[in-house]
């Protein structure tokens, strides 16, 4: 995604902008990705899975070993003793164990905390801050980006749907898992949450807060959004833009 740049023209009507207050409200309550539930979820139903497919092993290798005069049991499945998988959900992916690691991968899993999953995208590019939106005059509606901040310095990332952008709605072998552990009212639900598009990220120079006069210069659109949204400059190399800030909401991480 390419912000657009708004050349310095008079101030047109705020219904020029179409579905600014429904996106205005849109980006301060729709939650974020709920990665740390789902994975708890999918963890321990997995346990209990693989203890019950333990105890069936055990069973027939006791009736096996029965039935050949053996006094041990068949204990194939052992292999899964002594992992902790416990602390897998609220751990990021930088810290996983090996056996974790296989663990995830095992059940189709591990896109929820692998490569650019919320969770890698927060630890790598720092936490969200806000969010912030953007209009185009070509645009259909404004779109909504995560602003992050961290080491590397200051990340948009723009926000679509869970349907859209994670894995495990794509994945088929992953798409059973979640299937296996939820209903489909809650899968609904999680594809409707908001998740990040990281192949869209934006490193930008700085983003700061300017006065409403500010973001009309630059800004033709600004008053569809001002009365409910901070005016931010984002500087983009030599560009200049105006995004328009609202807080994350308090059921989300970004």
């Amino acid at each position: 995604m390419t912000i657009a740049h708004f050349p310095g023209t008079d101030c047109q009507d705020a219904a020029a902008v179409p579905l600014a207050a429904e996106m205005i409200n849109f980006a301060r309550q729709a939650q974020s990705f709920q990665t740390r539930e789902l994975l708890q979820r999918i963890v321990s139903g997995e346990q209990q899975r693989i203890k019950e497919e333990q105890m069936l092993w055990r069973i027939g290798g006791a009736l096996l070993g029965a039935c050949l005069g053996l006094s041990d049991g068949f204990q194939a499945s052992d292999v899964f003793l002594g992992i902790g998988f416990s602390s897998l959900a609220g751990m990021g992916h930088e810290v996983m164990t090996h056996e974790q690691r296989r663990f995830l991968e095992g059940c189709h899993s591990l896109w929820t905390i692998g490569a650019n999953s919320p969770i890698e995208l927060m630890a790598r590019l720092g936490p969200a801050r806000s969010r912030i939106l953007f209009y185009g005059e070509t645009w259909s509606a404004p779109v909504v980006l995560a602003h992050h901040q961290g080491a590397r310095g200051d990340t948009l990332l723009p926000l679509g749907l869970a349907q859209q952008h994670a894995a495990g709605f794509h994945q088929q072998q992953s798409l059973e898992v979640l299937q296996r552990y939820f209903s489909g009212e809650e899968l609904q639900l999680l594809a409707c949450q908001l998740y990040p598009d990281a192949a869209s990220a934006i490193q930008v120079s700085r983003v700061v807060p300017i006065s409403a006069e500010q973001a009309r210069q630059v800004d033709p659109y600004a008053d569809a959004f001002l009365s409910d949204a901070e005016p931010m400059l984002i500087e983009t190399g030599e560009l200049r833009e105006v995004g328009y800030r609202v807080p994350i909401p308090v059921n989300s991480d970004f």
